[in-house]
């Protein structure tokens, strides 16, 4: 799937859909499908954690030799963003176990987020999808704070780390229930108007007000800390999370009104019947200098549109040495067509567009088997879905 996405990415990044789309990730495993992820930016958040942690143990419990202070702070840090997957795995498996896919959980700077393929289909399973990561939260605090009871006098470092793990817990559970998006409270009052007023749009608007409100609260907690108590780094870090908040309500707003507005549009409706082809033996250089240059097409499939051998892509020949163009044909260096990614005829236009920019595509073709009925260009999609928002924009 690697190779399959390499072969039709464009050259240029990967645009911004409603959830962080996280391309510089290193994949820690699996757990019963989901993929688990780190974001290089949790690098900082998990540094910034361990010095300061380390500093203040070091401070506080000033007869602990530095070492046992640093691996004291080494334990908690890496405890508690365990605790973080642990929360997502909790809204993960309820939306696996009430039939909304789940493809990732990642961390980053701002703690984690479980990449799901698609919203819940009613309030009830909303509810209890969002209700699901705080619960666990409240359990770990509790678990954390027994554990924390029984060790104590035993050995004081892993008292103190599960004391504070239990506090940290418990904030995040508590945290999480403030009711706006992104925040699972937002998602929890989400479901709740929706249950109330049979209407997921007064739904979503409800939450995605309630995330504006939480995210100006933050900006003015960040203005009191800068301004009247003169913490100049607090008050900074609380601008950044009420901005990340902010950003993330309003898109989960326009997530929710392109998916309407989309609604019953199809793959087969977006797709060109213009697909460019190669023949299988063609050699690369004469592709290149014969199709894709006077063309301007980076992708073609390779075969025919009855029986498409796979895709082949610039990139492809650019991981090849120009001397070897002349001898190298075009179906050595194509992907496969079991292995592309592409579109049934009755993928929807939300799918269509979370698949192109989830791989940073620059084309999609959409398939029966091997046989490709069409060809989505990015470019072109996105004009596309500017005109049927137009047409169904009210006057």
């Amino acid at each position: 799937m690697r190779r399959a996405q390499r072969a039709v990415r464009s050259g240029h990044g990967a645009e911004a859909g409603s959830v962080i789309m996280f391309k510089s990730v290193l994949v820690l495993g699996y757990y019963r499908g989901i993929r688990l992820e780190v974001h290089v930016s949790w690098l900082v958040i998990f540094a910034l954690l361990l010095v300061t942690m380390s500093a203040g143990f070091h401070h506080h419990y000033d007869h602990w030799p530095l070492p046992v202070a640093i691996l004291t702070a080494l334990f908690t840090s890496l405890t508690f963003f365990a605790s973080i997957v642990a929360h997502e795995l909790g809204h993960s498996l309820v939306a696996i176990r009430r039939g909304v896919p789940v493809k990732a959980i990642t961390l980053f700077i701002f703690g984690g987020v479980a990449q799901m393929s698609r919203d819940a289909d009613s309030p009830d399973d909303e509810f209890w999808i969002a209700i699901a990561g705080p619960a666990v939260s409240f359990a770990l605090a509790l678990l954390f704070a027994a554990l924390a009871q029984i060790t104590a006098g035993i050995f004081e470092p892993l008292t103190v780390a599960l004391g504070w793990l239990a506090v940290i817990n418990l904030v995040v559970a508590v945290f999480n229930l403030i009711p706006g998006f992104p925040l699972d409270g937002g998602r929890v009052f989400r479901a709740a108007v929706w249950k109330f007023t049979g209407s997921a749009r007064k739904g979503i608007e409800a939450a995605v007000a309630g995330g504006r409100l939480v995210a100006y609260g933050l900006f003015a907690l960040a203005l009191w800390n800068i301004l009247v108590l003169g913490n100049l780094i607090g008050g900074l870090w609380i601008t950044l999370i009420a901005w990340f908040l902010f950003n993330m309500a309003q898109a989960q707003g326009r997530m929710f009104d392109l998916r309407e507005r989309l609604s019953g549009v199809r793959a087969r409706d977006l797709a060109r019947p213009d697909i460019p082809q190669v023949e299988p033996g063609t050699a690369v250089s004469d592709w290149v200098h014969h199709q894709v240059l006077p063309g301007g097409q980076r992708a073609h499939i390779v075969g025919n549109r009855e029986h498409a051998h796979g895709l082949v892509s610039l990139s492809d020949a650019r991981a090849v040495p120009q001397a070897q163009w002349a001898t190298t044909r075009v179906d050595d260096i194509m992907t496969p067509a079991e292995a592309l990614v592409s579109a049934t005829p009755e993928t929807d236009a939300a799918q269509v567009l979370q698949l192109i920019t989830e791989h940073n595509l620059n084309q999609l073709p959409v398939m029966e088997g091997r046989r490709v009925l069409g060809w989505i260009d990015r470019h072109q999609l996105l004009h596309t879905i500017d005109l049927h928002m137009e047409l169904r924009r009210p006057e």
